[in-house]
C-alpha cells in the first residue's frame, strides 16, 4: 500500500498474509487508509491550485455532471514552477461531496488550507484555476483569490487545458478499476485518500514505507464497526 502506485486489492492482502477471514485484511487496509486520510490532512496547498469536480460511480470515474449513479468528487492539485519554468504538480487532494455548489466548494478551500481573511500572511493559496463553472466564481467573489477560467468546448480538450487534476483523476480511475475492479460508494473517500497519500509523497520513494509506519503507529486504530457504523470517518 505504501509502494504499489495501483494499490492492492484486499483479497490479494488476504492471499499474501495467509489470512483466512476477508474482514481481517479489510479492516487492516481501512486502518493504513485512514492514518493515510489523517496525514493528507495536514497538508495545505499553496499558490495556483487547479481544481475540477468528477463523477465516480462504483466501478470507477464517470464523465459529465448529468452521469447517472455518480459520486461527486472535487479534486485540487497546486502547482509550481521547476528550475527550467515549466509547470510542474505538487500536492493533490480529492474529496467526495454532495454536489458541486459554491458553498461545497467554499468548504473544500477551507479543507485546503485558505481562510476567508483580511490577513494576507494566514493564506498561502493565491489562485484557482478551472473550467469557470459558475460555482467557483461565486464561491471565491468575496475573496482575494484570483480565478483563471479555461473555458472547455468539450469533455476531450478537459486533459489538455486541465491537466493536473486530470492525470490525478485518471491515476485514482485506473487504480479504482484496477486492483480493487470496482470500490462501494461508502468507501470511496478512503480510496481517494490512499492515492493522494501516495502522489503527494512520488518524491520520498526511499521513505515511503517508514513513513506510513510511523503514520499507522500514531493513528487511532478504528473497529470493524467503526468503519461500517461510521461513512464520514475519513472526512477530517
Amino acid at each position: 500500500m505504501a509502494m504499489d502506485k495501483m494499490g492492492v486489492s484486499i483479497s490479494e492482502m488476504q492471499r499474501v498474509l495467509d489470512i483466512r477471514d476477508y474482514k481481517t485484511p479489510w479492516l487492516m487496509s481501512h486502518n493504513v487508509r485512514k492514518a493515510m486520510a489523517d496525514r493528507n490532512a495536514g497538508y495545505s496547498l499553496a499558490g495556483l491550485v487547479e481544481m475540477d469536480d468528477s463523477f465516480f460511480s462504483p466501478k470507477g470515474h464517470k464523465q459529465g455532471r448529468g452521469s447517472e449513479r455518480k459520486n461527486t468528487v472535487l479534486c485540487a492539485v497546486s502547482l509550481y514552477h521547476d528550475r527550467q519554468g515549466e509547470e510542474k504538480p505538487g500536492f493533490a487532494h480529492m474529496q467526495v461531496v454532495d454536489n458541486a455548489s459554491a458553498t461545497t466548494i467554499e468548504s473544500f478551500l477551507e479543507r485546503l488550507g485558505y481562510v476567508a481573511t483580511t490577513e494576507e500572511s494566514q493564506n498561502l493559496l493565491e489562485a484557482i484555476r478551472t473550467d469557470g463553472w459558475r460555482s467557483y466564481g461565486k464561491a471565491i467573489e468575496e475573496t482575494d483569490l484570483f480565478h483563471y477560467k479555461v473555458v472547455l468546448r468539450d469533455l476531450k480538450s478537459a486533459g489538455k487545458l486541465l491537466p493536473w487534476v486530470h492525470r490525478v483523476i485518471s491515476n485514482a480511475n485506473a487504480v479504482i478499476r484496477g486492483a480493487h475492479r470496482g470500490v462501494s460508494e461508502k468507501y470511496l473517500q478512503s480510496y481517494l485518500s490512499e492515492i493522494c497519500y501516495r502522489f503527494n509523497r512520488r518524491f520520498w520513494e526511499r521513505e515511503l514505507f517508514d513513513r506510513l509506519i510511523k503514520a499507522c503507529v500514531s493513528a487511532e486504530t478504528i473497529t470493524y464497526s467503526g468503519f461500517v457504523k461510521n461513512k464520514n470517518i475519513f472526512m477530517n
